[in-house]
């Protein structure tokens, strides 16, 4: 048995695409995966199976959609890739895990569109593309910030997903506790 980090995409956001996490736990347990567990209402999902990531996120939208009706992107991360993410995290030292954000993206950007990313004025933003992962600070908090998850998307044109740093420590915590 594997441990896998579930991210779902904008899910109860500003009262959109609800799925109460019990509820998704219970359907989740159908489907035979085991140790599911939930962290926040954000769509925060770890459990434990022996399918390859694919299958893990193909059964998990496959389960959102024919139970809740909901069309919702799944990110799959195993222990390893998030304990890579966080070691490799460069907003790192900054105490204030809840202004350091780590986004996961469907796929690498094209690198015409990370470049013309590079030339945008993000004021005392600061980010790192590495890969598929995009880390970002911002000094001022994200209710103010241009780095959003929307702004992310349209510019480099992919699907993401981001959690602060202090969920994805938590999450890496309890994929530990689960083990």
């Amino acid at each position: 048995m594997k441990t896998f980090i579930i991210l779902l995409r904008a899910v109860n956001v500003s009262g959109k695409n609800i799925i109460k996490m019990t509820d998704l736990k219970a359907q989740l347990e159908q489907y035979d995966f085991k140790e599911v567990k939930t962290y926040i209402q954000s769509g925060n999902i770890l459990l434990q199976c022996a399918l390859p990531a694919k299958d893990v996120q193909s059964s998990i939208q496959n389960c959102i959609s024919t139970h809740f009706g909901l069309d919702i992107n799944v990110f799959v991360l195993d222990e390893q890739k998030l304990n890579n993410i966080l070691q490799q995290n460069p907003f790192a030292g900054n105490q204030e895990g809840n202004k350091v954000y780590i986004t996961i993206l469907d796929k690498e950007p094209e690198k015409d569109l990370a470049n013309k990313f590079k030339e945008i004025d993000l004021g005392k933003e600061e980010y790192i593309l590495a890969g598929d992962i995009f880390y970002f600070y911002l000094p001022e908090g994200m209710a103010k910030s241009k780095l959003s998850n929307p702004f992310i998307e349209s510019k480099l044109k992919v699907i993401a997903t981001g959690r602060n740093l202090n969920t994805m420590v938590k999450l890496q915590q309890l994929a530990v506790q689960i083990n």
